[in-house]
């Protein structure tokens, strides 16, 4: 566990995420604090990127309000506030889906981007008056996938086809599911 850590914050982008990887495989909830501590600290920004990957697998309420600071955190790389948008579309309380929408509106196009996926996991309908202006609108593309206007447009579509079944295949880890009081 500490040498996967220590990967996580290496010197290699590609070992960060190597390491984030074998944390999907063996997502142990010992790996709370360091993996918090990470995203917080790391020396670099994929180092931080790599910690809100891995965050995905371990979840717990503290690790999804880690990712919901971070995404917040408008001082934080965009790369390492979308990351920690997309593993909240995996991972996420009540809370969760309040501060993407929130986020949606960012002034950058990979926050934008990841959010509006995020929300789209989530099939939250609140989205959809934002989604539909930025599927309009904005043409910015994010490196290595698409625009933020298509993203839009592909989660339009799935939330209007996917409420129903995103809710029954218990999407939401705590605010879906009967534990809704530990979801605040």
């Amino acid at each position: 566990m500490q040498r996967t850590i220590a990967n996580l914050n290496g010197r290699s982008q590609v070992q960060a995420f190597e390491a984030a990887k074998a944390i999907w495989k063996d997502s142990d909830p010992r790996l709370e604090r360091p993996l918090i501590l990470l995203l917080k600290k790391g020396r670099r920004p994929f180092n931080r990127a790599a910690a809100a990957f891995a965050m995905q697998t371990v979840r717990t309420l503290k690790t999804i309000a880690a990712l919901e600071r971070t995404l917040s955190d408008k001082s934080e790389y965009p790369r390492l506030r979308g990351e920690a948008a997309e593993a909240l579309a995996h991972a996420h309380r009540k809370k969760s889906h309040h501060v993407l929408l929130k986020n949606l509106t960012d002034r950058s196009k990979e926050v934008r981007f990841w959010c509006a996926f995020a929300l789209g996991e989530m099939a939250e309908r609140r989205a959809i008056a934002e989604l539909t202006r930025l599927s309009l609108t904005d043409k910015r593309v994010v490196r290595g996938f698409h625009s933020v206007a298509k993203e839009a447009a592909d989660v339009l579509e799935n939330i209007r086809s996917e409420k129903k079944a995103h809710r029954t295949k218990g999407g939401c880890v705590f605010c879906c599911s009967r534990n809704r009081d530990a979801s605040q």
